[in-house]
C-alpha cells in the first residue's frame, strides 16, 4: 500500500494548471451541448427576427464565459486567494482533514 502524506495543501494550489484544464474541459463540454441544443430551437422559434450573425454571437458570448469561468478558477487557485476564500467560507478545508492512520509524525512535528 503506498503512503500517502497530508501536506495541507490543496490540490488546487497543488497544481493550479490541472485544476484550470480541468474547469475549462467541464464549461467547454457544457458550453457545446447548450450550443447544440439552443440554437436550433432559437433558429425554429426566432430565425426571422434575427440578424444573420446571431449564431457567431451566440457562439462568442459562451466562449467567452467558457475563458472567464476559466480564468476565475485559475485565480482561485492562487495560494494567496486561499486565505480568502477560507474567510467567507469557500475554503478546501484541508488544512481541518484528519492525517490519513499509516502516516507517522515525528517528534519534531514532520511526516515521513
Amino acid at each position: 500500500m503506498a503512503k500517502h502524506i497530508a501536506t495541507g495543501v490543496p490540490t488546487q494550489v497543488a497544481h493550479p494548471w490541472q485544476a484550470t484544464a480541468r474547469t475549462a474541459v467541464a464549461y467547454l463540454l457544457a458550453a457545446i451541448a447548450f450550443l447544440a441544443a439552443a440554437l436550433p430551437i432559437l433558429q425554429e422559434v426566432m430565425g426571422d427576427y434575427l440578424p444573420e450573425s446571431w449564431a457567431a454571437w451566440l457562439t462568442a458570448a459562451v466562449a467567452f464565459l467558457v475563458a472567464l469561468a476559466t480564468l476565475i478558477t485559475r485565480l482561485m487557485a492562487l495560494a494567496n486567494a486561499q486565505g480568502f476564500l477560507a474567510k467567507i467560507g469557500l475554503g478546501t478545508g484541508v488544512e481541518k482533514e484528519p492525517l490519513p492512520i499509516d502516516v507517522v509524525i515525528d517528534s519534531d512535528g514532520t511526516s515521513e
